[in-house]
């Protein structure tokens, strides 16, 4: 079966790339499935997560990305030009190469994906929720205005999506969202990107926070939440790890809540798994998810939890506050609470870890993948009985 990924870039370390590669590197070693991702940023960068030797790539070097500083004008004439030189290169490509499956992560592709006159199947994969661009741009600037161009660019996904054979979303929320509007939708978790068969000692008073810095995942509400509880937490430290254009913004916060000696800019970790093992607790303080990976993690390394209950994602890993503490979305107080909840009850810590783990069972590599091979096989029958 040939199977083409379009994805914008392979050469960043964020989660739609991971979760991509360990996708296709699954698929390419379990035989039968000949795998190409087709990138359209950038020039012979390196992708930054290993791919096994038999998964090509071709980079087809369209560079959407370099007329962010364009004027309106320019930049509307410019994308255009590149839409139809994409538009040609894909179909061009989905002909030449007889290609099954052609998956889309939700780049510039979707613009033209489902108007391509090509017998593959074509799927596209959301690694992100139904509101997310809404939310992305609420969460910078929260007017009107932007309000109303987050609503148009919600209906434009739906008009780019409802002709496509097949939508695959991340949450059982998510898929509720869409089957108000379409029909060709289901939906598969992300697995951990992590195996451990290891469980934290929860012996070390550290807690963990991970992402980028910047405002969706909410580090300025950690930060606040933390310093309600400072004068509690004895020698327990906060590590938060990630980068991001946040961090002197968030160095000065906690410059100004004088939490210098209790909380960590710790940058970017090659090793999460290990940093998690350290740790007795995790934090995910996001405004919005899609489904968050580093929840997973956490699972993985049988590390209670403590969320904010975004719009999608949290509440169906934390069930009944199972596997940790689940609280109201923005609400900084009772983050606060969670925390300290978990930082004064070891018993509790380990009742939730022991729980964590047993529940990262439900989100392995093979229990998800086996889900994504039979969609495709489903498909491809589908489509040659047509």
């Amino acid at each position: 079966m040939k199977i083409v990924y379009c994805i914008p870039s392979l050469d960043n370390s964020g989660g739609t790339e991971r979760i991509l590669t360990d996708k296709v590197n699954y698929l390419a070693k379990a035989g039968d499935y000949d795998i190409t991702i087709i990138t359209t940023e950038g020039e012979s960068k390196k992708p930054y997560f290993l791919l096994e030797k038999n998964i090509k790539v071709v980079e087809l070097n369209i560079n959407f990305n370099e007329v962010f500083n364009y004027s309106i004008v320019k930049k509307y004439l410019i994308t255009h030009q590149k839409l139809n030189l994409y538009t040609s290169l894909l179909q061009q490509f989905l002909d030449e190469q007889n290609v099954d499956i052609c998956v889309s992560t939700g780049g510039k592709e979707m613009e033209f994906f489902k108007k391509i006159k090509s017998k593959c199947v074509k799927v596209c994969e959301l690694h992100f929720s139904k509101n997310f661009r809404k939310q992305f741009l609420i969460s910078r600037k929260n007017n009107i205005f932007w309000r109303l161009i987050g609503n148009y660019r919600n209906i434009r996904l739906i008009q780019q999506v409802k002709d496509l054979d097949q939508l695959v979303v991340l949450t059982r929320k998510d898929l509720k969202e869409w089957k108000k509007d379409i029909n060709n939708v289901t939906q598969i978790y992300n697995f951990s990107p992590i195996y451990s068969n290891e469980r934290s000692l929860l012996n070390n008073h550290s807690i963990i926070a991970a992402g980028r810095l910047d405002p969706q995942k909410g580090f300025d509400m950690l930060i606040k939440a933390w310093s309600l509880i400072q004068d509690k937490i004895f020698d327990w430290k906060l590590n938060i790890y990630g980068q991001g254009d946040l961090y002197a913004q968030l160095s000065k916060d906690i410059d100004e809540n004088k939490l210098n000696n209790t909380v960590f800019l710790k940058g970017r970790t090659n090793d999460i798994k290990k940093e998690l093992l350290e740790s007795s607790i995790f934090v995910l303080s996001s405004r919005y998810e899609g489904f968050p990976m580093v929840m997973l993690e956490s699972l993985t390394c049988g590390i209670p939890i403590v969320s904010f209950n975004c719009e999608t994602g949290p509440d169906e890993i934390i069930i009944n506050d199972d596997c940790g503490i689940l609280v109201e979305n923005g609400n900084i107080e009772k983050l606060a609470e969670g925390i300290l909840r978990l930082i004064n009850d070891n018993e509790l810590r380990v009742q939730k870890s022991i729980i964590a783990k047993k529940k990262s069972e439900d989100f392995s590599k093979e229990v998800i993948m086996q889900k994504w091979i039979n969609l495709f096989n489903e498909l491809y029958l589908k489509n040659k009985t047509k």
